[in-house]
């Protein structure tokens, strides 16, 4: 195939002879200049600049220089390399013939994007005393080619190529795509996408054999082009017997189940394409590739049906078993490990066999009384169930939790059905029944906030904790899906993903509490220049109790929230509205504990624990930029986060919002992200834009003022409380 463009006009020489000349006009051009400066192997390059370039980004002619520059803050990176985990700036030393061929490149990207005028030269300017030198580019864009005609036609260059029976609205899609070029500036990247594009057509149509060649005429007078595709599409085939390779775990059934094709389906590149990712996401499977002969090496397929072509599959084998696990801290939750044993072919048809163990100690937590769990599970995965895109697993677990809520031991087990079309394109459906029993309630005084402080107290002297029993059953079935497309999986830069999910208790019989809940997060990347991006993000969640959650003409409402304590929804921490601290946004009580003082129990407030609510919405905004003064491994951001939690559901809010916590709340701050050989490194420093009385006033304040009776408005404002630091780190081994 060819894209090499061709003039029609005056002059008539093709792209190729001229592109020639002008490596030997530029080269000689470039000389002088470089000659005019002294450079010797220590010589490197302070700067370089670009003048006049309008047209192509300046990201885009830099990717192609091949001479570098120290780049900027390079006396600052030099001193922070004393620093672990940031090394010393490279050093680039000047060649001077390699600013020539720069200038060639340059040209010649002009060229491809439709200025065949462009000049590009070049001006150096030199520091002798620090051996350095400043180049700038100086380029003159001219006029640009614009494309005046798009045509597509079959393999003798006149008549449109012979689509199937049936195609014929797919192929005028994928052809309008291509003929919309026109009127358009002259890019060959883009004649060459559209190219492929055409080609990719057929040979995800049965076509193995497909061809694709594209002209391009220049009228360099008119500064006109005319692009021309001739599609040969070639002879159908259909795909031949399928061979396996040799295998030393997986027989050949449990392979070829993973297949999307299989001997006489019509050949497709986009059926090849699938089955190696499908095979390549067993965990006993490190690799997956097909050898292909050319089809028209093979015989007709019987009734004449054309050429087929043979599939034979290898793969390479990771191995069988692994130990592995994480380290991580974070400032919500202090340090927490996990290890895990994993055997990726147990009983031998790629089923995965996992023990895991989680710590999460809450030590070293900048939090006051930091979430502590302890869990233990084992999970089997079956990796096909009836069809190849269907997968299950079941996790039976056993977790000791020590929180602001309780002290207690849980265990149970989850079924998932799993349904993943694409990375980015999956559901699931999770059913959990598990049973917690209560050693100790954390909450002695603690409420939803509809009630006031003295209240409260009254409610937890007449025992309103032990209503609330030991024992709780929970079974609850979860629909989740995760859809979108994001240009990788970690840490991406371009795309959008949307992740709902809708949870429901049920039988009744199984569950202590009843209730719907309605959760999602939708996110979106979009990059700026080479390496910033913009990160956007907005989530709500919905909770509806009914039956038995609900109270009664004789039941407390206080009670029924707390028996939905476990799934009220919260806001606030180091990956939601970093200007609160864990869960804090919104709805929250002081932190009472009742001290034994000389045999007398004595009030004491220490913190806050969150309440939370019935609905939840949050927002993030969040801009993401290297700092080249630090390395190539350390980035800032700065961000503006919003949240509100509330409860509006009448039955369950008696006296309204009491401390101002159901309001809209916003938070903006920034922070360093840094890239070490032991995982990523994140600090965030969030400020309080408009906090809450509970937000700035002291637990113990408030405490004290509920029982005195005197007005909130009175209480002394904290002011560094606006601000909330957050940490966290990670690894794995």
């Amino acid at each position: 195939m060819s894209t090499e463009p061709t003039h029609s006009g005056r002059g008539g020489a093709r792209w190729r002879v001229a592109a020639a000349l002008l490596v030997l006009a530029f080269s000689a051009a470039a000389m002088p200049a470089a000659a005019q400066v002294r450079v010797n192997a220590g010589t490197q390059v302070k700067s370089i600049r670009f003048r006049g370039a309008r047209a192509v980004p300046e990201s885009q002619l830099r990717e192609i220089l091949q001479t570098r520059d120290r780049g900027r803050f390079f006396s600052v990176r030099s001193g922070f390399a004393v620093l672990p985990f940031i090394g010393p700036p490279a050093k680039r030393p000047f060649t001077a013939i390699e600013l020539q061929r720069d200038v060639v490149r340059l040209r010649q990207r002009y060229r491809d994007a439709g200025f065949l005028e462009a000049r590009v030269r070049y001006e150096v300017q030199a520091d002798e005393a620090k051996n350095l030198l400043r180049i700038e580019f100086v380029i003159e864009e001219g006029r640009a080619v614009r494309v005046a005609q798009v045509t597509v036609a079959g393999p003798d260059s006149t008549n449109p190529p012979p689509v199937p029976e049936g195609q014929e609205h797919s192929w005028r899609s994928v052809e309008g795509t291509v003929l919309g070029l026109r009127g358009h500036r002259l890019e060959v990247a883009e004649v060459r996408e559209d190219q492929k594009r055409l080609r990719t057509w057929w040979l995800n149509r049965g076509y193995p054999a497909a061809n694709t060649r594209v002209t391009v005429d220049v009228d360099s007078v008119r500064g006109e082009a005319h692009v021309h595709h001739v599609v040969d599409p070639g002879a159908p085939a259909r795909f031949g017997p399928v061979t396996i390779g040799d295998s030393a775990s997986l027989p050949e059934p449990v392979i070829r189940r993973e297949l999307p094709f299989q001997e006489g389906d019509p050949y497709s590149a986009a059926a090849l394409d699938e089955g190696r990712t499908e095979l390549q996401e067993l965990e006993i499977v490190r690799s997956a590739s097909f050898e292909l002969p050319s089809p028209t090496a093979e015989p007709a397929a019987p009734g004449g049906e054309g050429p087929v072509v043979p599939v034979r599959v290898n793969l390479f084998e990771a191995k069988r078993r692994q130990i592995g696990g994480d380290v991580g801290y974070g400032s919500d939750l202090g340090f927490t490990t996990e290890a895990r044993w994993v055997h990726r072919n147990f009983t031998g048809s790629a089923r995965t066999l996992t023990f895991s163990a989680l710590a999460q100690t809450g030590w070293l937590a900048l939090v006051e009384d930091p979430d502590k769990r302890y869990r233990a599970s084992v999970s089997f995965l079956q990796p096909y169930l009836f069809y190849r895109r269907f997968s299950g697993v079941l996790s039976p677990f056993v977790e000791k939790r020590d929180d602001i809520y309780d002290r207690s031991l849980e265990y149970g087990t989850n079924a998932t059905f799993i349904y993943r079309a694409t990375a980015f394109r999956s559901a699931s459906l999770d059913y959990r029944i598990s049973r917690r029993q209560v050693y100790e309630y954390q909450i002695e005084n603690f409420t939803d906030g509809s009630v006031d402080l003295l209240t409260l107290l009254s409610l937890a002297a007449k025992g309103v904790l032990d209503s609330l029993g030991t024992i709780i059953e929970n079974s609850t079935f979860t629909a989740s899906a995760r859809l979108g497309a994001l240009d990788q999986t970690v840490d991406p830069r371009k795309g959008i993903l949307f992740t709902p999910a809708i949870q429901v208790t049920a039988p009744s019989a199984l569950s202590t509490t009843q209730y719907w809940k309605v959760d999602g997060t939708l996110q979106g990347y979009l990059p700026i220049g080479r390496h910033g991006r913009i990160t956007g993000r907005i989530g709500g969640g919905n909770l509806r109790p009914f039956g038995k959650s609900l109270p009664s003409a004789s039941e407390d409402p206080a009670v029924k929230f707390l028996q939905l304590r476990d799934v009220l929804l919260t806001a606030g921490g180091s990956d939601d509205v970093r200007g609160w601290g864990w869960r804090l946004l919104g709805p929250k009580f002081p932190d009472i504990r009742f001290v034994d003082s000389s045999g007398t129990n004595v009030l004491e407030a220490d913190g806050y624990v969150p309440v939370g609510g019935f609905a939840r919405t949050t927002f993030s905004v969040e801009l993401r930029m290297p700092l080249p003064a630090l390395g190539k491994h350390v980035g800032a951001h700065t961000f503006l986060d919003g949240g509100r939690v509330w409860t509006d559901d009448a039955r369950f809010d008696n006296d309204g919002d009491l401390y101002g916590d159901e309001q809209w709340f916003y938070a903006t701050g920034a922070g360093l992200d840094v890239h070490t050989p032991v995982g990523p490194i994140r600090l965030s420093l969030g400020y309080k834009l408009n906090p809450s009385v509970t937000d700035l006033a002291d637990s113990k304040d408030i405490l004290d003022a509920s029982l005195s009776g005197r007005p909130l408005s009175d209480l002394p404002r904290h002011q560094s409380r606006r601000w909330q630091l957050h940490l966290s780190f990670g690894t794995g081994f």
